[in-house]
């Protein structure tokens, strides 16, 4: 833990002294960093890691959000049994799909406030999905959520988080993901669409059994 803080504190005295183009570039590359591991939910070494593939604008995504993921992190990620991990799929027919990514990224780079604006955006949908401009929208969330408005919205507009979305866009083709939402659960295993929180238990039941059996 020493060690962890002293590295901490080099870097923060390496930023402080670094020219003003130099510091900018960092302080960026910090918040990216931040928002990464933000949108990660649940223990690092759990057993069994998950990541969701999702579109913010997406109403199926919505649905996963509202009904079956509060019932899957009760049940399998706050006691360590899974870790979740949250990737960005702005699909082109959604208009406002890749600023809401923005807005959530920001948000967790920011003030690790990334699953806040997650909930927040999805129970919000019809709202700011249909409107004309959906930025006030956003920083009337992070507002709420707690995160520095200004800050916030410099990081949309200057499309701060850009690299770290458009790596996972790259993650998604990679892994052959045409639609949302998109599950890769373990070692490859690929669940398509809405499934019910029984079929999820049933699924994560047996991968997570699987982990526990010595492979021959």
């Amino acid at each position: 833990m020493r060690r962890r803080a002293t590295t901490v504190l080099l870097g923060c005295a390496s930023l402080l002294w670094a020219p003003p183009a130099a510091r900018a570039q960092r302080a960026g590359d910090m918040v990216m960093e931040r928002a990464a591991a933000s949108r990660a939910r649940g223990v690092q070494n759990a057993p069994l890691l998950v990541y969701e593939i999702a579109d913010f604008q997406c109403p199926y995504c919505a649905r996963f959000s509202k009904e079956i993921f509060p019932l899957l992190d009760s049940a399998y990620v706050r006691p360590g049994r899974v870790q979740w991990v949250f990737v960005n799929l702005p699909l082109p027919a959604h208009r406002h799909a890749w600023a809401a990514a923005e807005a959530a990224l920001c948000a967790g780079g920011l003030a690790d406030r990334f699953w806040a604006l997650h909930d927040r955006l999805f129970a919000a949908q019809g709202e700011w999905a249909m409107s004309a401009e959906p930025i006030p929208h956003f920083l009337r969330y992070a507002r709420e959520a707690g995160v520095p408005v200004d800050t916030f919205q410099a990081c949309i507009l200057e499309d701060a988080v850009a690299p770290l979305l458009l790596s996972d866009v790259l993650f998604s083709a990679a892994s052959r993901v045409g639609g949302t939402p998109t599950f890769i659960v373990g070692e490859g295993q690929v669940v398509v669409g809405l499934k019910a929180f029984e079929e999820w238990k049933e699924l994560l039941e047996k991968a997570l059994q699987a982990k526990k059996t010595p492979s021959r």
